[in-house]
């Protein structure tokens, strides 16, 4: 064996320069500019150097003599800032060519160390960068005890640094990085207080609200899918999914949010299953996508003797299509029910779009209580897990207890038979791992809103006169709970683990002393 040389390092260096100006005036109008010259390594030398510039105003109106008059009013601020940021979390080297050791290359007859070439490299990265736009309203009133924010913003992230899908046929290394996307948020936050004291009570309530809307607004290109004419009068079905988008059950396309859910709709009939002629309805199957009933099933069976196609078991029968299985709808309308080319996007992430929160604190003669509500809404939860929701068994696994006490059964032979369960909205049970119900549809999507009982804390703080003889200053004594309690209709473990399997937030409780001296 030849000894081989071995042993690596890198290098990077960046070179900042920026500056500050402020501006007040009167205590009304406030003024601050920011810029910053940013160089980093990681790009070419034409590249490699980027401005960042910031601007931020505000104006006081409760300071205008003309809002003087207004004794109500404490404090009442109008903002507006703009700013732009750099990113350059890239590779040290990735805008050059670079070589990699082979210990196998062959020369003549033997197997030499050498050098090949390393990736693709992109000479052409610039800095990603990141433009933000807040607009915001401050105030408080009634000697302070209402005060809040309201903020509007916008969000533009352009020139991403992403590393495209190249096919592995066209070479054997991965596409270069790539200025390459453009993603927005924009959305709105809002905070209320109001503080106040009733007699020896004081005590105070706030809640906050938030609304983001994200969407990819640059990528590869729009999708285009449909049905296009041939030249022998035939038509073909077309979609350039692969080509303009990423990702599987989660994509990334523009004009859709970062990763939205990409599965099959629940097929949803009106239930009148034939037309008045007697043939089969398309649209008049189970209204919630399962086939349940013997009218379900024969509606089922019309389909199929007339051509159409249930994917992915294509078949009726306990080991294809039966009672309690899911069908699918077919969005292209080439009469195939549940194919890939049905597949649709669901306007929904694992990313919630609202956050909210409710605050409250009180205290007493010495008694301190505060409780802290969060929430979230707007999302999704991909969660179909064996041993907890899912109706496929096999052997070695169980499965979950909402799913054992209450699944879909019904036996056509036997219809008195006590286990039937007509209206169950989990499907029957099955040792078929290919079941009509494996496949990524809207089925294995679950609402995951939630309001979280955060944190709950009550506390006594001794009188001074007792603790003072003692020589302390100050001796408090609390108890509090975190994760107390979930108000949500998900019924997994938890709906902040965002995807169903993971480890959930605990439950924690905790008695505490705060001593000052």
């Amino acid at each position: 064996e030849p000894d081989y040389i071995d042993g690596s390092t890198t290098e990077f260096s960046s070179r900042s320069i920026f500056g500050r100006v402020t501006y007040t005036y009167d205590s009304r109008y406030l003024f601050e500019a920011n810029v910053r010259y940013d160089g980093s390594s990681r790009f070419s030398p034409e590249n490699r150097w980027g401005i960042f510039p910031s601007f931020s105003a505000g104006w006081r109106l409760s300071e205008e003599k003309f809002m003087k008059k207004l004794n109500w009013l404490d404090n009442l601020k109008l903002r507006v800032s703009w700013g732009r940021l750099g990113n350059n979390s890239i590779g040290n080297y990735e805008w050059q060519a670079v070589y990699a050791t082979a210990p196998h290359y062959a020369f003549g007859n033997k197997e030499v160390p050498g050098l090949g070439m390393g990736s693709f490299s992109n000479y052409n990265l610039e800095w990603e960068t990141t433009t933000v736009t807040n607009l915001g309203i401050d105030f408080s009133m009634l000697k302070n005890r209402l005060s809040g924010t309201v903020e509007v913003y916008n969000k533009l992230t352009d020139g991403i640094l992403y590393n495209p899908t190249l096919s592995p046929t066209l070479s054997g290394f991965s596409s270069p990085r790539q200025n390459i996307a453009e993603v927005t948020n924009k959305g709105l936050e809002i905070t209320l207080g109001w503080n106040d004291r009733i007699g020896s009570v004081s005590y105070g309530i706030s809640g906050n609200f938030s609304y983001n809307k994200n969407e990819v607004t640059k990528y590869k290109g729009e999708l285009v899918r449909g049905w296009q004419q041939n030249a022998d009068g035939s038509s073909t079905y077309y979609t350039n999914l692969g080509e303009v988008s990423t990702g599987d059950l989660q994509r990334v396309l523009e004009g859709h949010m970062i990763n939205e859910f990409y599965v099959l709709n629940v097929y949803k009939g009106n239930r009148n299953y034939f037309n008045a002629d007697g043939t089969v309805n398309p649209k008049g199957g189970p209204s919630d996508g399962m086939i349940r009933t013997e009218d379900d099933m024969k509606w089922l069976q019309a389909m199929t003797n007339a051509g159409y196609k249930f994917y992915p078991k294509q078949g009726i029968g306990k080991s294809n299509i039966w009672y309690g299985d899911i069908i699918y709808a077919d969005l292209d309308g080439d009469g195939i029910y549940g194919d890939d080319d049905d597949k649709d996007f669901q306007g929904y992430s694992k990313t919630p779009k609202y956050y909210f929160g409710f605050q409250t604190n009180l205290s007493w003669k010495g008694i301190d209580f505060s409780m802290n509500w969060a929430g979230a809404a707007g999302f999704k939860i991909n969660w179909y897990q064996s041993g907890e929701n899912s109706s496929i068994t096999w052997f070695g696994y169980g499965i979950g207890k909402d799913v054992a006490y209450d699944h879909y059964f019904y036996d056509p032979e036997n219809p008195n038979d006590p286990r039937t369960n007509l209206t169950s909205a989990n499907p029957r049970l099955t040792m078929d791992k290919a079941a009509q119900v494996s496949v990524s549809g809207q089925h294995i999507l679950h609402n995951g809103n939630y309001l979280k009982l955060k944190n709950l804390t009550v506390g006594y703080t001794l009188p001074k006169d007792w603790v003072q003889k003692v020589c302390m200053q100050n001796v408090r004594v609390y108890v509090s709970g975190e994760n107390l309690l979930t108000i949500t209709k998900f019924k997994g473990i938890d709906p902040e683990m965002m995807s169903g399997v993971g480890y959930a937030p605990m439950r924690q409780y905790a008695f505490g002393v705060n001593v000052t001296f």
